[in-house]
């Protein structure tokens, strides 16, 4: 890889505070990826997560999770953030750090059923959403929360 190839990457997702890295299967997607992340944030301020046909917004975002008692057995459910929203408080917590979520294999989950309502905040990062759990709640990403997908052009 050329450095100017990556320089223009790491300059437009400066830009646009979200990429998505495509190309055939194992061609160092997700190792270019990583890469750019600690080139780009701290490892404290780095998250990864795989997307799966079954992820959903309540395990990116928020929603209600089972709660296990101390036998193991489930107890009930609680309202659980996600890597999205805690590393969204995170970027508003330390707002002079840039922060990352890398997203690999972005096109694998119904992205829709992932994003919901987030979709908007991706292009539109200077407004707010009442979010599907706490509808009273206007929520932002941050200016600091940058985002890399990857995905397979084979899928």
């Amino acid at each position: 890889m050329s450095q100017t190839w990556l320089q223009e990457v790491i300059d437009l997702l400066q830009d646009r505070a979200q990429i998505i890295l495509h190309g055939p299967p194992g061609t160092g997607k997700t190792y270019v990826a990583q890469a750019i992340a600690r080139h780009v944030a701290e490892r404290e301020a780095i998250r990864l997560v795989q997307f799966h046909p079954s992820y959903s917004y309540e395990d990116f975002f928020d929603g209600f999770r089972p709660v296990e008692s101390t036998e193991g057995s489930s107890q009930g459910f609680a309202k659980t953030w996600g890597p999205l929203r805690v590393l969204a408080k995170d970027a508003r917590d330390y707002p002079e750090r840039p922060h990352l979520l890398s997203v690999d294999e972005v096109n694998r989950a119904n992205l829709a059923k992932v994003f919901g309502e987030l979709y908007f905040l991706l292009e539109y990062r200077d407004q707010s959403v009442r979010l599907q759990y706490s509808p009273t709640e206007a929520f932002t990403l941050p200016q600091n929360l940058f985002l890399i997908g990857t995905m397979n052009t084979a899928d």
